[in-house]
């Protein structure tokens, strides 16, 4: 087997991301034949060389690739202190590999989100520069006006920063609720509800309907099933950062031109058609040019 970078075969290997494989290698998390590894772009084979993250050994698995219908009250984590449920209790895995969710959703937050091994492929779907578009849907509490649209497509001021531009479809609204469809590309942290309840909206309920082009299709809250082959390669070829979004860039603000008085348009003309430029002074009503001092018509 040709040799490949430690930070990739422990991605393959459903340890980490491989962004977070290099955090944990410069961190001392990882050994290759007994010895502590701490530097970056060592090429191992997995095959022949002993390989160990906190002292365990690793082992390459078949990847595996799960979607699942997130209910309300499941956490997304691999673990929780409190005992509290997990997304991956969902999941009946036979092989016993090691899963993790692809991104998150919060706990009062259902609808789609992927399982898997695959550190690779979790990377492309999950972070924002490859551009992977989720789609949403929201309950929100009261009357969402046009200008409350128009802002929370423009993106909100938050404490974080300016929240980039959303995808934002009136579903429908009445004086109690509104509902709208969003497709973001960056998911920060309860992005979507911060977002609404800046603008005075709380959300009532959020929903998870589309990851790329993955639908739910009749699966069932709390199901899941294992994602065919054509469709891992669907949402990888969704990640091609090259590709078209379908969420929109933001808007672009338009120039007002500057305001000009009369006597500072072209040619010091007054911007009437007809007169002729006065050479910069002040023009004066016929009135005051009759009651002029020193003229004949005053005297």
């Amino acid at each position: 087997m040709p040799r490949e970078r430690l930070h990739k075969v422990l991605a393959r290997a459903g340890v980490a991301s491989r962004r977070h494989a290099e955090e944990l290698i410069a961190n001392g998390h990882v050994s290759v034949d007994g010895v502590e590894v701490r530097s970056m772009g060592v090429m191992v084979d997995p095959l022949t060389q002993d390989i160990r993250f906190d002292g365990e050994k690793i082992r390459l698995e078949p990847p595996a690739y799960y979607l699942v219908n997130k209910p309300k009250g499941y956490l997304c984590t691999s673990d929780d202190p409190y005992g509290r449920r997990t997304v991956l209790s969902l999941v009946r895995d036979k092989k016993a590999r090691r899963l993790y969710t692809v991104g998150r959703l919060d706990e009062e937050s259902e609808g789609l989100i992927i399982v898997t091994n695959d550190g690779a492929f979790a990377n492309r779907v999950a972070h924002p520069r490859y551009g992977v578009t989720k789609t949403y849907r929201l309950k929100l509490h009261g009357y969402l006006d046009e200008e409350d649209l128009k802002k929370a497509r423009a993106g909100v001021w938050l404490s974080s920063g300016r929240t980039p531009s959303m995808y934002v479809r009136l579903e429908r609204r009445s004086q109690q609720f509104s509902e709208v469809t969003v497709k973001i590309r960056e998911g920060q942290n309860r992005v979507l509800r911060r977002v609404f309840a800046r603008l005075g909206h709380a959300v009532v309920r959020l929903q998870r309907v589309r990851i790329g082009p993955i639908m739910a299709k009749g699966l069932k809250k709390g199901a899941v099933r294992v994602l065919k082959p054509d469709e891992v390669k669907a949402l990888l070829e969704a990640s091609d950062p090259s590709k078209p979004s379908d969420v929109p860039p933001p808007p672009r603000r338009r120039r007002l031109p500057p305001s000009r008085s009369p006597s500072s348009s072209p040619g010091g003309s007054s911007g009437r058609r007809g007169r002729k430029p006065s050479g910069g002074a002040p023009s004066r009503s016929r009135s005051q040019r009759r009651s002029r001092p020193g003229s004949r018509r005053s005297r």
